[in-house]
């Protein structure tokens, strides 16, 4: 029912109460919180809160309540209800001397900020003499920024020197006087200058002093709504699809987030595929074979864009530059090529492996890559044909690294995972398995690492806490490498092939089987996630690759289930018939291989 504004229903008439108006109901009470003991401000002429209706009880403090929500109606501008809601509840955002340090501080007031913030309950001097830094500080690089550098000189010398004995820190304030201009100053500084949002945070540095109670932590319900979708993604048991920003429900990923109805089947080498790749950016797919070659798929349409050959035996591993523009093959003929994606050049041919070189990966620079093998050699190679430095390893099965985490981590032939410092590649630790480690996989935040047993178990550990937290089974695990992956968002899925061609996934964070995806008619060797692409791909005996799509509307743009389906009979085209397996191993790794 709409009302005219200011009436009430027949059935609620005002009445008054100790002065004050209220609804006639039995829910009527009276706050516990807003008592006369409060900290707070009352709001003026109000010495007493009104009764009204309440709805249900809580276990949540109402000054809180309130407050936040009178912080929310501030910052988007409703004065009018912030005030109303003030006069009703009686309570105040801030008490005045907070709401005039706050408004000092976004005004740059700083004379007025410091003698504001001596009536301020601040818990001990070491905590006023970092508020009091925090403010100074911004004070100097605002009179640098407005070149009055006598100015400045004299908040350093008489002011931010006596307040931190950091002197690092000092002397990168005093090198900022000799900045030439407000533009070289604010990079200098990592700073967004007086105009940008730098007075923002000094408030937000401030929080860390000031009681929570006495001065509302900027954009706290935001934060509360933050941490409520973050924890409803943590818990999501299919977590492929990103969280919006819906308050109104729970986020929840489909019951189905690969539906085995939309797989795409690609069809192009003529024997075993090994190993598949998204790029980067989630344009490209490729794939390495058996028939020695690579190919280079548009993830836009999955159309063949290059068909790579040149390799003189079977290519086993494959592995993107950052920038998505090279492609570094990796060879049973012990050699590793680096392609030009754009054209489908071969740039270079690199030697310098005694044995098969398994692996590679890029450095984060596009010009630096490492390779291991079954030599015992670990070598940083640029991409200009130097061999930057060669260190002695044990015989590599399986690597991963993190440039951003500096970690590089890599498994050997036999039970032990050896985790190096990537810019020294000095050994850090190294963690031992209960059985033969087929292959290996690194999670985005390096925080995790799965690993394939021969004794058919995935196991994942905690890098930072060396332990082994988790299991996954219930996958048919045969002689082969079938390597693992992590998949989904956040890396909250994990991912391994079998040797009836059927994809299993698994939620990391409970165990949970999820899925079993078939689409192969023999062995998966290798399955790969991509967030950019919003999808999982598969390698297989078969002579195919598979691409399951997470979910329609990904950023592939498969978005309607009938075009989809038709896409994929498209790409299916005339699929060979099966090969019957001629027993030819050749250089692929099974259980018990190189132990030696």
């Amino acid at each position: 029912m709409t009302l005219p504004q200011g009436s009430l229903p027949k059935d609620s008439e005002p009445t008054a109460i100790n002065g004050h108006s209220a609804f006639s109901s039995q829910y009527s009470s009276q706050s516990s919180n807003g008592n006369a003991n409060s900290t707070l401000h009352r709001y003026p002429g109000q010495s007493r809160q009104a009764s009204r209706t309440c709805l249900r009880d809580s276990k949540y403090s109402e000054e809180q309540v309130v407050r936040l929500i009178m912080q929310e109606l501030r910052d988007r501008g409703f004065v009018d209800t912030l005030s109303q809601l003030q006069s009703e509840s009686g309570l105040t955002l801030e008490d005045e001397p907070v709401a005039r340090f706050r408004a000092n501080i976004l005004a740059g007031e700083w004379s007025e900020v410091e003698a504001t913030l001596s009536s301020i309950d601040i818990s001990s001097q070491e905590n006023m003499s970092a508020a009091l830094f925090a403010i100074k500080r911004q004070q100097f690089l605002e009179l640098l920024e407005d070149r009055k550098l006598k100015q400045a000189l004299l908040v350093l010398q008489n002011e931010l020197s006596t307040l931190t004995c950091d002197i690092p820190q000092l002397h990168r304030l005093s090198s900022l006087l000799m900045c030439p201009s407000p533009e070289e100053l604010r990079a200098a500084a990592a700073w967004d200058g007086r105009k940008g949002r730098s007075r923002f945070r000094v408030l937000e540095a401030l929080q860390a002093y000031i009681p929570p109670g006495k001065m509302v932590p900027l954009f706290r319900m935001e934060t509360l709504f933050d941490q409520a979708i973050r924890k409803q993604s943590e818990v999501c048991e299919r977590h492929v699809i990103a969280a919006n920003h819906d308050l109104y429900t729970d986020h929840a990923c489909p019951s189905s987030v690969f539906p085995q109805d939309l797989h795409i089947s690609l069809s192009g080498h003529s024997d075993e595929v090994w190993y598949v790749a998204f790029s980067p950016d989630g344009k490209y797919l490729a794939s390495a074979s058996r028939d020695k070659t690579c190919i280079v798929w548009s993830t836009a349409d999955y159309s063949i864009v290059h068909q790579l050959e040149g390799h003189e035996r079977e290519v086993s591993y494959l592995s993107w530059s950052p920038d998505s523009n090279y492609l570094i093959s990796s060879c049973s003929d012990k050699k590793l090529r680096l392609w030009e994606v754009p054209t489908g050049r071969l740039v270079r041919t690199y030697s310098g492996h005694k044995e098969m070189t398994a692996l590679c990966s890029w450095l984060g620079d596009n010009e630096r890559f490492i390779s291991a093998g079954l030599d015992q050699l670990m070598c940083i190679w640029h991409i200009d044909g130097t061999a930057i430095k060669q260190i002695s390893s044990p015989r590599v099965h399986d690597l991963a690294l993190s440039t951003k985490h500096n970690v590089l981590v890599a498994v050997d032939n036999l039970k032990t995972i050896h985790v190096y410092d990537l810019s020294s590649l000095a050994v850090l630790y190294t963690l031992e398995e209960t059985d033969i480690i087929m292959s290996m996989a690194l999670s985005a935040d390096a925080r995790f690492c799965l690993t394939e047993l021969s004794s058919g178990m995935l196991h994942m550990w905690d890098l930072e806490t060396r332990t082994s937290v988790r299991y996954f089974q219930g996958h048919d695990q045969g002689k082969y490498v079938m390597r693992c992956a992590f998949a989904g968002l956040n890396d909250s899925l994990v991912a391994i092939g079998g040797e009836s061609g059927t994809l299993f996934v698994w939620n990391r964070n409970t165990g949970q089987l999820l899925e079993r995806l078939k689409a192969h008619t023999k062995r998966i060797n290798g399955c790969i996630w991509s967030t950019e692409a919003a999808a999982l791909a598969t390698a297989s005996d078969d002579n195919t690759v598979c691409v399951w799509p997470a979910y329609r509307g990904a950023p592939s743009d498969w978005s309607d289930t009938t075009n989809l389906r038709l896409a994929s009979a498209s790409i299916r085209g005339g699929v060979e018939d099966d090969k019957e397996d001629d027993g030819n191993d050749d250089n692929r790794k099974f259980v018990g291989s190189d132990a030696s």
